[in-house]
């Protein structure tokens, strides 16, 4: 496109007039001067008056922000998603832990060979089984003794919740140590015949209060716990 612009030129008498300058390639975005009518025109140039033109990058504009919107729609549907998968397992987690700190098991499988009382006064219940039985923690807890205990042999004591305290006599060996946490069902020793015994078995007890507290009957404790023999 070729436009004209009237500039001012002195000729050699001095005097002031105006001509015509071609200034060539230049563009406007809507008017350009015109100097026949000395005024300005409406000039479309690189097609941006197109109606198509523009409806298509109307269109274009339209999609990329809706695709952009989608992106985010799906970034928070996933943030949403993993939130909702943390809080499940978190829960899961939770109940599995509390039922945990509930269950209760048998210290031992064997028959019973001696009761709790009795006219000796019998402060436990006695457990029969072969020598080197597995021995487990009744219930989850801290391990406060394991070591030689003049009639109980070797011995061990578990404290759990509400300062109940569980002990396992008699062991030929001690599987666990001072100060540990052991979890319910974890091999404390092993079932032996040490101390003050007539033969292999397992001399368990219950104190309520403290490691030398009131002891109950293991079968009653136990029972309460939905453990029996």
């Amino acid at each position: 496109m070729v436009s004209t612009l009237g500039i001012v030129m002195i000729n050699t008498t001095g005097i002031a007039h105006s001509e015509p300058a071609v200034i060539s390639g230049l563009r406007t975005a809507g008017t350009i001067f015109d100097p026949a009518s000395g005024g300005v025109t409406d000039a479309a140039t690189d097609g941006l008056s197109d109606p198509a033109l523009l409806e298509r990058q109307h269109d274009g504009d339209a999609a990329r922000r809706q695709a952009q919107a989608d992106r985010v729609d799906r970034d928070e549907a996933l943030a949403q998603m993993s939130i909702l998968l943390l809080q499940q397992r978190t829960t899961a987690a939770e109940a599995v832990r509390q039922q945990e700190e509930l269950r209760w098991v048998r210290p031992i499988q064997a028959r019973i060979t001696q009761r709790f009382g009795g006219a000796n006064g019998h402060p436990g219940i006695d457990l029969g089984a072969p020598m080197g039985t597995q021995v487990v923690a009744a219930h989850g807890g801290t391990v406060i003794y394991a070591g030689w205990e003049s009639g109980y042999g070797n011995f061990v004591q578990v404290r759990h919740a509400n300062n109940v305290v569980t002990c396992y006599a008699h062991l030929s060996r001690i599987s666990v140590r001072v100060g540990q946490q052991v979890a319910t069902g974890q091999q404390v020793g092993l079932e032996g015949s040490t101390g003050f015994s007539t033969g292999p078995h397992l001399h368990f007890e219950v104190r309520l209060g403290g490691q030398n507290g009131t002891k109950v009957d293991p079968l009653a404790w136990l029972a309460k716990h939905n453990v029996y023999y």
